[in-house]
């Protein structure tokens, strides 16, 4: 049943533009005799939902304009014997970005009983633009994120408890825009008890300055609280560290920080518009303030963790770090980093969902995952680089991550019916790497568009670059990521008894493999050929799709494990590469190293005191000092703590 087939989208006007703050208010008559009451709701690109002026729910779950989803739960406990007051803040974000596809504004919103319909959106509600939050200023958090907004305390007013002279009729927005029918593919997130920020530092001679610690790394909602004597402009800056000696917030042209404007007296405020990453809190004002509180209220999926006991003290605590950064990477999808981009791709969700089965044992939020990646829809038949996303911007070898990621998810959860159901999509993106082909020469050929990201991993020379015009060639890690994506394919297609020869292909492809790149005299696989550059990552792909005999794959595996050798090393995001060709090769002779390994990587993040773990060895200091400490995929050693403990 779609609760909202008789609802219609509003907005405030008929033009809505970029940054768009709106709240809309309508009155409704409710007895007791109804039973219990629901709000199904959808809104592009935020709401919130207060009734008789109490703050009851929010949080869109990103869609696409074919895939409207909408969010249904019960409000009874805030309703009242006759006249209620309904209230609802949408804030339209109107941009393209990675984690935001714009489909114009709007709300819609149908609230029923049991027994009947109550009210529906329709041009009877009111609105207005937002007078405190401020519309139109579109200033970027990141290029992923989106938007910061700002907040004017000085203009609130009762609006939400039925002050609205002010307000005229929404209008209907332009019928095009589909009725969401798609109720949220998850369960909602929960708001958890509040963590109060410790003063720690502050400053009073250059303006002045508050800093608060949460003493761990924290993904949430804020309250703000604080008495200002004067009407003064403010900002709040969060960032994962201090290592300047106060929260990084300008970072190139990235910005971690919100405008506030304080009233005159005792402020209080709720920011709900905009989940933070952080550990750290910086206040900074004109004036000095007093009675400063601020508390962050963590916002989690609900789910229980698996029983573990690890003897190893040490062992344990890195176990401990890599479930809390998957918990913190885990709101409406998996998030690669929740403090800098909160966007999904395939392969960090891959290594999330790796890890989930064995530490969560829950299929329904890796399977909603998967459906918005293969909702996405380009006209090549290429995965986009995030879901929902609309940069533009493709990592093929993503798309061939996806294979495994779906592989797995059919193997752990036993779901084959939905695999079969995107198997479409699995076909089209096979079909897309299959126009690359080379026939000549056996193998897949790079892209050389400008749309197209070549990146592999955060290591010398497979970094790719963004957004440029390369030369289309064969390289190593391309064709071995096709051969491995043929196989699961394969796989796939046996599962769901459909014919298949992708299997025969793959062993083509690995042929050729070994012909281009496989130096004869050392038994390693080059980059482009058989000299040039050598890494850790093409050598394991070697391994792990079956290019590499069992002679080469001993030599390569005793190379991969000595930690002098010339190879480009391997980062954190792809050692399970590197560990699941060593297993595979000698799973007695390597499980100690393998645990080695990551006890030396992981050790440097408990010795800085971090709660997370991070995006790469460097951690803060990488990419230009945007190093992210809480991301996704590096919570691996998750899997190979179950696979070997």
């Amino acid at each position: 049943m779609n609760y909202l087939e008789n609802a219609a989208w509003i907005w405030e006007n008929a033009h809505a533009k970029p940054d768009e703050h709106t709240e809309f208010f309508t009155e409704f008559d409710y007895s007791s005799d109804d039973g219990r009451v629901y709000i199904s709701i959808s809104a592009d690109s935020e709401y919130g939902v207060y009734l008789n002026g109490k703050f009851v729910e929010f949080g869109q779950y990103p869609d696409y304009p074919h895939y409207k989803v909408y969010d249904r739960f019960e409000v009874s406990e805030y309703l009242v014997e006759g006249k209620n007051l309904l209230a609802i803040e949408v804030w339209y974000l109107g941009n393209n970005c990675s984690t935001n596809i714009d489909d114009g504004a709007g709300l819609c919103f149908s609230l029923d009983s049991e027994k009947n319909n109550i009210l529906t959106s329709n041009d009877k509600v009111l609105s207005r633009l937002s007078k405190v939050y401020t519309s139109y200023a579109c200033k970027l958090i990141t290029g992923q994120l989106g938007y910061g907004y700002g907040y004017d305390s000085t203009l609130e007013d009762d609006w939400k408890t039925g002050d609205v002279s002010d307000f005229t009729p929404s209008v209907i927005v332009t019928p095009e825009k589909p009725i969401p029918s798609v109720l949220r593919p998850v369960k909602k997130l929960v708001t958890e008890e509040g963590v109060v920020g410790t003063l720690i530092k502050q400053e009073t001679e250059k303006g002045y300055r508050y800093l608060f610690d949460f003493g761990k790394e924290l993904v949430g909602i804020y309250k703000l609280r604080f008495n200002s004597a004067v009407v003064q402009n403010i900002e709040l800056c969060y960032g994962e560290h201090i290592v300047d000696g106060w929260v990084r917030d300008i970072i190139h042209s990235r910005r971690f920080a919100f405008d506030y404007k304080a009233k005159a007296g005792e402020n209080d405020y709720f920011g709900y518009l905009r989940r933070l990453g952080l550990r750290y809190a910086e206040i900074r004002t004109q004036e000095p303030i007093d009675s400063i509180s601020i508390e962050i209220m963590p916002r989690v999926y609900p789910l229980e963790t698996v029983s573990f006991d690890i003897e190893d003290e040490e062992l344990k605590k890195i176990y401990d770090i890599c479930i809390n950064t998957l918990r913190l990477c885990m709101h409406e999808h998996y998030e690669d980093c929740p403090w800098r981009e909160q966007a999904m791709y395939v392969m960090d969700s891959r290594n999330q969902m790796l890890c989930g089965y064995h530490a969560f044992r829950e299929y329904e939020f890796p399977r909603a995952c998967l459906k918005l990646m293969a909702e996405d829809r380009r006209a090549d038949g290429m995965l986009s680089i995030t879901y929902p996303g609309a940069s533009g911007l493709v990592i093929p070898s993503f798309g061939l991550h996806f294979y495994t990621a779906v592989r797995e998810y059919g193997d752990y959860s036993g779901d084959w019916d939905f695999v079969k159901e995107i198997f479409p999509k699995l076909q089209s993106i096979i079909e897309a790497f299959m126009s690359r082909y080379d026939k000549a020469e056996g193998l897949l050929q790079s892209f050389g568009d400008s749309c197209y990201w070549n990146f592999y991993e955060w290591a010398r020379g497979l970094e790719g670059i963004i957004g440029a015009v390369t030369e289309e060639r064969a390289d190593l890690i391309i064709n071995t990521l096709f051969s491995i994506a043929l196989q699961n394919m394969h796989y796939i297609c046996e599962k769901l008894g459909v014919h298949s020869e992708y299997d025969v292909f793959a062993e083509q492809i690995n042929l050729a493999i070994n012909k281009k790149f496989k130096n004869p005299d050392d038994m390693l696989y080059g980059m482009y050929g058989q000299t040039g550059e050598y890494s850790e990552l093409g050598n394991a792909l070697a391994v792990l799709c079956g290019a590499a005999d069992e002679a080469s794959a001993k030599k390569i595996c005793e190379v991969l494990s000595d930690d002098d050798s010339k190879l480009v090393k391997i980062t954190l995001s792809m050692k399970c590469f590197k560990y699941d060709a060593l297993l595979r090769v000698d799973e007695k002779k390597y499980s100690e190293y393998v645990l080695g390994d990551i006890r030396r990587i992981y050790r440097k993040m408990l010795d800085f005191g971090s709660t997370t773990v991070w995006e790469t060895e460097d951690g803060e200091a990488a990419f230009g000092k945007a190093g992210s400490l809480c991301h996704g995929w590096s919570a691996l050693p998750i899997y190979y703590f179950f696979k070997l403990l």
